[in-house]
């Protein structure tokens, strides 16, 4: 089947969004210094009261135990800690760039629970790797935002592409391809350059699906990490679909990753707690 949109035409339409919002890139780039303090970070939260209201609902939910009682965003910051912190801020920032699209064969709500799981495992994973949990974090978060885009833009094509995969019995990607000639990781990985993301977080969501590497003894990459977090969280079922497609694992991708059968139970069970926890307040 040939594509029936040009890959030039949607790179143009991606570097037409805007970039996220300056107080999300300060924030984010906040997280990542080490020498900074908590009240830093919650000064620069505190300009912006979305933020300021989704932090202080997480901290006040049933899951820290202290339902109702924390008014002050320092003390939010200072209980929920810095990854949830993380979460909050740049789900926000992507909601505020680009709004919930009008596609039938989109379910917004889905796909931020199913991103949010893939960001939490992704974070397990790096922690358990030895390698850095805020840039796994990010990519874990961000590594479908390529449907997002083509929900947002070419919705005919994607609700295409997701007739197509139901009638094959195949993975949606796999049907984009069919359909554009290209997948959301390509597209998404477009999108994380227009937002000068790092190049090992473009990789990373670029080939979620296919890590590559014949070297099963080699070094854990984030794009390996990201991979293994999505089939991780598709086969636990985190958002029980009726019909759940868990998609290939790489055997050497998981092979990369220096965990054995009790770490990898672990970063399990760490993704469903924070997963059950993060949606019923944000979700």
């Amino acid at each position: 089947m040939n594509a029936i949109i040009e890959a030039e035409d949607v790179k143009t339409r991606v570097q037409e969004l805007p970039p996220l919002p300056q107080v999300m890139r300060e924030i984010v780039e906040a997280l990542n210094d080490d020498n900074l303090s908590l009240d830093v970070i919650a000064r620069r939260i505190a300009v912006d009261p979305a933020l300021v209201a989704k932090i202080l609902r997480v901290a006040n939910s049933a899951f820290y135990g202290v339902s109702g009682s924390v008014g002050g965003v320092g003390d939010a910051v200072r209980l929920i800690g810095l990854r949830t912190v993380g979460i909050i801020v740049s789900a926000a920032g992507i909601l505020q760039t680009i709004p919930p699209p009008s596609c039938a064969a989109f379910d917004f709500k889905r796909f931020w629970a199913h991103s949010i799981a893939v960001a939490i495992c992704s974070q397990e994973l790096a922690s358990a790797c030895g390698c850095s949990t805020t840039v796994a974090f990010a990519a874990g978060l961000l590594h479908d935002i390529g449907q997002l885009a083509l929900a947002t833009h070419y919705p005919l094509e994607l609700t295409a592409a997701t007739h197509l995969a139901r009638d094959r019995d195949c993975l949606r990607y796999e049907a984009e391809k069919d359909i554009l000639g290209f997948d959301h990781g390509e597209v998404g990985a477009w999108l994380a350059a227009h937002w000068r993301l790092t190049d090992s977080v473009c990789e990373a969501i670029r080939r979620h699906h296919d890590p590559g590497g014949e070297d099963c003894a080699a070094p854990a990459t984030l794009t390996d990490i990201v991979h293994a977090a999505d089939g991780i969280v598709h086969a636990l079922d985190l958002l029980r679909l009726p019909h759940e497609q868990v998609p290939r694992l790489q055997l050497c991708a998981w092979q990369r990753l220096p965990l054995g059968p009790e770490s990898f139970l672990r970063v399990f069970q760490r993704t469903v707690h924070s997963f059950d926890a993060m949606c019923r307040a944000l979700l």
